[in-house]
């Protein structure tokens, strides 16, 4: 810790380490070195005060009581996601004291997923973690979030499959039950994610007013943890109004099995059984039918502000995957200016 002024006119400058031994500096607005000193000296009393006030825990023990925070705040998805990511991190760094953490170890565990599995679960596990240690700063286990000076997992990226119009046509072929047809049908012409059609309830769908209303319940959150509304077509209003005259007095859910709400992974095993019984690309899974919908309506010009819209994406950037189908809007959009070189 010392200070040093970068001008002769200046201000002096205090530098110090931070907790993860990352060099700081921050300005003690004085260009007198006496003023900067008393700075100094009230700087390490409180920096003595906050590290001697930090409640210091083991990874172990946080994980212990964030899991159970976490259990209680957050879907079942995310905390069993929670709690793998923790216990991977533990398993490659060890049982650190949760103050000593630092960027080294984030780097080296962040290397080790890569080569054990992928850059997309890194990724995964990055953000996982760092919001873990967001957690860890707000209870007063750290006095910083080490995983804020180390960089995010890029992953390459990667265009999304879908099926075309002909290879769904050939997929409804060899489904032959009419209920989970249902459901296949409406996910392409809807977008909606497979945990949103498998919570949908008829008190959502409004066949007056042509719409679905995507929301939270007390059983289940979006993904971006907001609702929205979604317009049904023609062909999809035809579909429901059957369905619910066939099927609404049995649950109040509008795709269950016998009155139960079906498992996702029933729905993408029987997905993937149904893909490779029409001989179509073994990559395709339920969730290209989400990419379907965004895929077929790009490439039919609508603009993608309003397939993130519909979609639901919290970024325009995460809709950017499907900017490569609209060539020809595109063309025509940049022949809309020009110079005279006549």
């Amino acid at each position: 810790m010392f200070l040093h002024k970068r001008s002769p006119r200046g201000s002096y400058y205090l530098y110090f380490l931070d907790g993860q031994g990352k060099r700081r500096c921050v300005s003690t607005r004085s260009t007198l070195k006496t003023d900067a000193l008393k700075f100094l000296q009230t700087f390490k009393q409180s920096e003595c005060a906050r590290k001697t006030n930090l409640n210091r825990v083991s990874l172990t023990a946080f994980a212990a009581t964030f899991l159970e925070h976490s259990r209680a705040i957050h879907t079942h998805k995310t905390a069993e996601s929670n709690a793998t990511a923790l216990a991977e991190f533990q398993r490659i760094v060890g049982d650190l004291p949760l103050h000593k953490v630092a960027a080294r170890d984030i780097e080296l565990f962040l290397a080790k997923k890569r080569e054990e599995a992928s850059v997309w679960t890194a990724r995964k596990y990055y953000l996982a973690l760092a919001a873990a240690f967001e957690t860890a700063k707000r209870w007063g286990h750290v006095t910083s979030n080490p995983f804020r000076d180390v960089a995010k997992p890029k992953p390459p990226e990667v265009q999304p499959v879908f099926f075309t119009v002909e290879e769904f046509r050939s997929l409804l072929g060899v489904i032959h039950d009419i209920d989970f047809a249902d459901l296949v049908v409406t996910a392409v012409l809807t977008g909606m994610r497979l945990g949103e059609l498998l919570s949908l309830e008829w008190s959502a769908v409004d066949l007056t007013a042509r719409l679905i209303s995507i929301r939270n319940t007390t059983t289940f959150t979006t993904k971006s943890k907001r609702g929205r509304v979604m317009p049904i077509n023609d062909e999809l209003w035809r579909l429901l109004l059957t369905r619910r005259k066939r099927t609404s007095s049995e649950s109040r859910l509008v795709f269950h099995t016998h009155g139960h709400q079906i498992s996702q992974s029933c729905v993408s095993h029987r997905m993937k059984k149904a893909v490779r019984a029409a001989g179509l690309d073994d990559r395709l899974h339920f969730h290209s039918a989400r990419h379907a919908f965004a895929s077929w309506l790009v490439q039919a010009g609508v603009s993608l502000y309003e397939v993130q819209k519909l979609l639901g994406h919290s970024s325009p950037t995460v809709t950017e995957v499907y900017s490569h189908l609209q060539p020809e809007h595109l063309h025509g959009t940049v022949n809309k200016i020009t110079v005279s070189l006549n």
